[in-house]
């Protein structure tokens, strides 16, 4: 499966989340999950349905490749970061859960002569 998440570069009272922490963050996810790609900055708003605030973030989108048995484990992960970094709600999406898989390519079997 591949998930993505939006990780926040600013608190949501607007400080700046420190480049160390959001570095740390992203080597926690590589780590655990064998790697992942930091595909930039993105753009976004986000409405809080708690009290319709409307949040304009800018956050590093990080895409991470694993097995469909770590679907949970990446929930947590996620969740954790957005307990860390003090957010109501994080972005994830999950895509090819049942299409990206890791197929082993056996030798090619040697015909034998009649």
């Amino acid at each position: 499966m591949k998930f993505t998440t939006l990780i926040p570069l600013r608190f949501n009272d607007g400080r700046k989340v420190s480049l160390e922490q959001i570095s740390r963050i992203i080597d926690e996810l590589a780590a655990r999950f064998n790697g992942c790609s930091d595909e930039g900055i993105t753009k976004g708003q986000w409405l809080d349905p708690k009290d319709s605030r409307l949040y304009r973030d800018e956050s590093r989108r990080i895409t991470v490749v694993c097995d469909n048995a770590q679907l949970r484990e990446a929930e947590r992960a996620v969740i954790k970061i957005g307990q860390e970094l003090g957010q109501h709600a994080m972005y994830f999406e999950v895509r090819d859960y049942d299409g990206v898989q890791f197929l082993k390519v056996p030798e090619p079997r040697k015909r034998r002569k009649r």
